[in-house]
């Protein structure tokens, strides 16, 4: 037979007032006998106010009498002499009769379910277990735990501020400073999807099996320096059945993570954050997809040949190079002037390799480059997009801190880190080829295949302005004239002068008509200053 919990020991504070003592000094009683925080002193006060008593507690019989004496004491000294002040015992029928009259928040704790859930053992005999996973696939995890707790009772652990660290053991051991039950808190989570997932962020789970009874804790805490980190804690009975329910829990929710079914396939990056130090909250951000398609690939054909053969059927033979013992991995460079559409090209792979997670990482976040691997590794295949690689990746000489050779040697490492089997595409952007490291750019294994994506050529040219001038019309006169005149400039320069057209011919009262006038106004204003700011600018 269980015994009855050692909760049922503890006392309460009976506060009765029925000559209206001031509400400062009820306040300040508060925060002085009690310890409790300025706002939840005040909300005590105004409840006395209204009521004309309170019960406040529990506590162990020792803290309560402590307090008890502390109140007695100080009441005559803060003008509340009509306050009476008494304890009384904890019991389920107490708690039921006080239940309509107390602020809920505080009525029961989290050390008082557990001991419920757990009747039948002594709080020491009771086992642990807790599993830490990355913090940026808490939707994952949690939804496993969802699942595997399915018809559970849940309820609401409320902390004093989201610096407190809380773990299960205290929330089984802690009275002073006892957690209190209250509501279910849900924060909404944007997973790139119609609507975004609700997660419940201090729900803990109690499953009220007869054998093994087990409590499941999702525990989601930040740290002063911004990070946040996730663990799930289970709290079950000694022996080997809860054992292995345990484990099999916890492995389920491991398996959950490999699968990554709210990610995978998705475009992906880590938030960025303002510190120096380059870290994030490892937050995972879903970017909106650009579809772009073979229409709207302008490229030069030998251009198109070589990612289609490198990268796009590649991807599509890996399974095969693999069952030959080729690797699985591949680095690729992408480089060229500004504006010729080195994106533009990643959002067409990341298009036609859509079974791929894409990860973008931007300078600012190199510093979590090891986890922006890991993820890709978890997810595989994937591809990890490193733009504006010579900000990291530049030659050592032109280096002005240790902090660039630590990023550079981190990346480098990272890149020999994985596995031949591993089916990760590693692509890089630049400006600026030559600048980039040899270690880098002249080690097989690391950049394969570098690939030039040029200004456009006249036939480049002409589809350009077809694609972006498509809502336009212009004559053929006046169309080639626009590709004889554009000659050197980028992909970017020709959108800026379909857009500048449109305007252009808005302002004429003619929109969408191109006439000799505009065109030439648009360019000769483009092309005017051929070192000018703006037109380099715009690749020109």
């Amino acid at each position: 037979m269980k015994d009855a919990p050692d909760w049922v020991n503890d006392l309460h504070i009976i506060i009765e007032d029925d000559d209206h003592s001031p509400f400062e000094g009820v306040s300040l009683l508060m925060r002085r006998c009690i310890g409790f925080g300025n706002e939840h002193a005040e909300s005590w006060a105004r409840h006395l106010a209204r009521n004309r008593s309170a019960r406040i507690g529990p506590w162990a019989p020792a803290i309560a009498e402590s307090i008890h004496a502390e109140m007695q004491r100080l009441a005559p000294h803060y003008g509340c002499r009509g306050l009476r002040v008494s304890l009384e015992r904890t019991t389920d029928a107490s708690d039921d009769a006080q239940e309509a009259t107390q602020p809920t928040h505080i009525a029961r704790h989290a050390h008082h379910v557990l001991r419920e859930l757990f009747a039948g053992w002594p709080s020491d005999s009771l086992v642990i277990v807790k599993r830490e996973f990355p913090a940026y696939l808490r939707v994952d995890v949690q939804r496993a735990v969802d699942a595997l707790t399915a018809g559970a009772r849940r309820v609401g652990i409320h902390g004093r501020n989201r610096y407190e660290a809380t773990d299960m053991a205290s929330l089984l051991s802690e009275r002073d400073h006892a957690k209190p039950i209250g509501a279910l808190q849900f924060e909404d989570v944007d997973v790139g999807e119609g609507s975004p997932v609700r997660l419940a962020t201090n729900a803990m789970s109690l499953i009220a099996d007869a054998d093994v009874p087990l409590a499941v804790w999702v525990n989601l805490r930040t740290d002063f320096g911004q990070s946040e980190h996730l663990g799930v804690e289970i709290l079950a009975p000694p022996g080997e059945d809860a054992a292995a329910r345990t484990a099999g829990m916890l492995d389920a929710i491991e398996a959950a993570l490999a699968e990554g079914r709210t990610y995978r396939g998705k475009v992906l990056s880590l938030e960025g954050n303002e510190t120096f130090r380059g870290m994030s909250p490892n937050a995972l951000t879903v970017h909106d997809r650009t579809p772009v398609g073979e229409d709207g690939l302008v490229l030069p054909d030998a251009v198109t040949h070589a990612l289609d053969s490198h990268i796009i059927r590649f991807a599509q033979q890996r399974a095969a190079l693999k069952a030959l013992g080729q690797s699985g991995r591949k680095g690729v460079l992408l480089y060229g002037p500004p504006g010729t559409g080195k994106t533009h090209t990643i959002r067409y792979i990341a298009e036609r390799l859509r079974d791929h997670t894409t990860f973008l990482v931007t300078a600012e976040q190199i510093g979590m480059i090891q986890v922006y691997f890991r993820l890709a590794r978890l997810f595989a295949p994937a591809i990890v997009v490193i733009e504006d690689a010579d900000l990291i990746a530049r030659q050592r000489d032109d280096m002005h801190s240790a902090c660039d050779e630590v990023m550079l040697n981190r990346l480098l490492n990272e890149m020999d880190g994985l596995k031949a089997d591993a089916d990760l595409f590693v692509i890089m952007t630049t400006n600026r080829p030559e600048t980039l490291e040899a270690a880098l750019i002249q080690r097989p294994g690391r950049i394969d295949h570098a690939i030039e994506v040029p200004v456009p050529d006249a036939n480049c040219r002409a589809r350009l302005l077809r694609l972006y001038g498509r809502g336009l019309e212009i004559d053929a006169e006046l169309f080639d004239r626009i590709v004889e005149r554009t000659d050197g400039v980028s992909a970017a320069f020709i959108k800026e002068a379909a857009r500048r057209l449109a305007q252009q011919s808005i302002q004429a009262e003619t929109p969408g008509r191109i006439d000799s006038d505009s065109l030439d106004a648009v360019l000769t204003d483009m092309l005017s200053e051929r070192d000018g700011l703006n037109l380099r600018l715009l690749g020109g």
